[in-house]
């Protein structure tokens, strides 16, 4: 390869396509480690394709790049991709294969835009798709393999619920903190290989010079996210690729819906903003919107113009749930575009408060929503206005010394322990719970399950548990509350990060939007099982839309009561 100079290919490199009939595949020469790598580019019909790998990988530092040969001629590949062809390549035999940095025309965006729109199709018809982790930092991929082998000898993979004994040896196995460091590797973060492992007939990881299949890898990592004691491996949920691993037909979740693939997805990277929305089109659940004609894969429209179109079809198609999607920062909220529209290439949150826990709210006590009023860029709902927000306090989460919360308006800052023994007053608010200890530590997990069998006395004791390393009262050590402490701890990171706690003028405790502040409302729209948090914005009656809320005491359907007595009204809300 040293006598190959620097080129940069030519606008007629590329033989020209003929969408949507035709695409490029790539034989990849045979030869040892240490050989140059040299490939073919094939223009192929679809109908009367060759049998093909695909390779799902990382793109890597644009910065670090490699020479290779292409038809006799240099070109230019990222080091992670010539990693992954010298990975796959055979010492005697060519491969075919499929890789998009190479297949597709990456300066022609209407090439771009036709390729994309095949991209699911791409992959699900590959022979197997060749899932490239690159070398193991630690140089331990082959105790990943036989863990993830030993699990799934035991079944465990396939049983969520499924406990091992506690004397069990695999509890302490070392070599869950080496599966730990491969849930680190960059290929988890980013956006398009979701479909590109999702689709696949046969996922296979190559990591180092290990080898294993996704699906056994996301099984095991489902199976260990259940386990309390498998915490301190430092393994990462992973939450999308634990419940979106498998797109094929029979392996649909019937509860998800394509917003919350794209929601799941948010937390994910990828280079163009636009591809928040094209890496995800591949999907069944997205089939609708495509056969429609409502969403096309288009790199000569902006962003906002992708975002926006994207969030009237949702709306209009699926309903006012894609509402819980939207985020915003302090910027983003005073830019022109309508505050309902879903920002995809913000994302602050973890999860959607409308999907965690498992137990669905219904904030809106069944009542249904009328139909959507456009007027201009603005959205003209039914809402009925709970209350307004007196205090906010950022909470600040640490692995050592615990919870914290900040008063974002007089920085005074308390530790959960002050605030639990002090009757859970942070301020000088209204009470509204009878149980206030218990309503402030179920707002923080937004009521999830390490309260379901557990007394208010004890949620406190989890609680101080948690901040105190131990030093709760005797009686709540045993190995179960432990493990409930574990689970009290995973949930409130989960839900918390860049969220705010919120009290209200009749002292409400909430979950609200990062840049929720004094004066902003709380408000249920009709049809949608979850507060939201809402701006006002010049005249009565029109709001910025901030984000998806948790309202200790009105997420189970009490407005209807609160309606019977007057206490709120309905009445018609205008986002702008």
């Amino acid at each position: 390869m040293d006598d190959l100079m620097q080129y940069e290919p030519e606008l007629n490199f590329y033989r020209p396509l003929a969408p949507p009939h035709t695409f490029r595949l790539l034989v990849l020469d045979p030869g040892h480690v240490s050989h140059p790598v040299s490939i073919r580019l094939q223009v192929v019909e679809r109908a009367t394709r060759p049998a093909y790998d695909a390779i799902s990988y990382v793109w890597g530092d644009p910065g670090h790049k490699v020479t290779i040969a292409c038809d006799g001629r240099p070109f230019e590949i990222t080091f992670n991709l010539f990693w992954a062809l010298v990975r796959i390549r055979s010492v005697s035999q060519p491969k075919i294969l499929w890789a998009d940095a190479i297949c597709i025309n990456q300066s022609d965006l209407q090439e771009r835009s036709s390729e994309v729109t095949f991209m699911g199709s791409l992959y699900s018809n590959a022979s197997r798709v060749y899932i490239c982790m690159g070398d193991a930092d630690d140089g331990k991929e082959f105790q990943v393999q036989t863990v993830i082998n030993d699990a799934k000898a035991l079944d465990l993979g396939r049983h969520s619920t499924l406990s091992l004994p506690s004397h069990h040896s695999l509890r302490n196995d070392a070599r869950w903190y080496a599966l730990g460091t491969l849930t680190e590797n960059p290929w988890f973060t980013r956006a398009w290989v979701i479909q590109e492992a999702a689709l696949a007939k046969e996922p296979i990881v190559l990591y180092g010079r290990a080898e294993f299949g996704y699906r056994d890898l996301v099984n095991i990592l489902r199976w260990l996210n259940a386990s309390p004691w498998a915490i301190r491996f430092g393994l990462s949920s992973l939450f999308i690729h634990l419940d979106w691993a498998d797109w094929r037909l029979n392996a649909q979740n019937p509860a998800y819906t394509f917003v919350d693939l794209l929601s799941h997805a948010a937390l994910l990277s990828c280079s163009d903003p636009r591809d928040k929305v094209y890496a995800f089109l591949g999907h069944p659940l997205a089939y609708p919107l495509i056969s429609n004609n409502l969403v096309r894969p288009d790199y000569q429209k902006t962003p906002a113009q992708v975002y926006l179109e994207l969030s009237n079809a949702l709306i209009q198609h699926t309903g006012l749930r894609v509402l819980t999607t939207v985020e915003h920062t302090q910027s983003t909220i005073l830019e022109d575009l309508p505050s309902w529209v879903t920002r995809w290439d913000v994302s602050l949150v973890m999860n959607d408060i409308f999907k965690v826990p498992n137990t669905r709210f219904s904030a809106s006590a069944g009542r249904t929503a009328s139909a959507s009023v456009f007027a201009g860029n603005n959205l003209i709902l039914q809402g009925i206005i709970l209350d307004k927000v007196q205090h906010s306090y950022t909470i600040y989460i640490n692995e050592v010394s615990g919870i914290s919360f900040e008063n974002t308006s007089t920085g005074e800052r308390r530790g959960l322990k002050q605030v639990l023994e002090g009757s859970c007053k942070l301020d000088d608010s209204p009470r509204v719970y009878s149980a206030p200890e218990l309503a402030f530590c179920s707002t923080l997990c937004i009521g999830g399950s390490a309260f379901e069998r557990n007394s208010a006395r004890r949620a406190v004791s989890l609680a101080m548990m948690f901040e105190n390393r131990g030093q709760a009262p005797k009686d709540t050590c045993t190995q179960e509350n432990i493990d409930d402490a574990l689970v009290y701890f995973s949930e409130v990171k989960a839900v918390c990060m860049n969220r705010t706690v919120v009290v209200t003028d009749r002292g409400f405790y909430g979950l609200a939007p990062l840049l929720t502040a004094a004066g902003d409302v709380a408000c249920i729209i009709v049809g949608v099982d979850v507060p939201f948090i809402l701006r006002p914005h010049g005249d009565a009656g029109i709001f910025r839309l901030l984000g998806e809320s948790y309202i200790h005491g009105v997420m189970e359907g009490q407005v209807k009561g609160m309606l019977e007595r007057k206490e709120v009204f309905e009445q018609s809300v205008v986002i702008c």
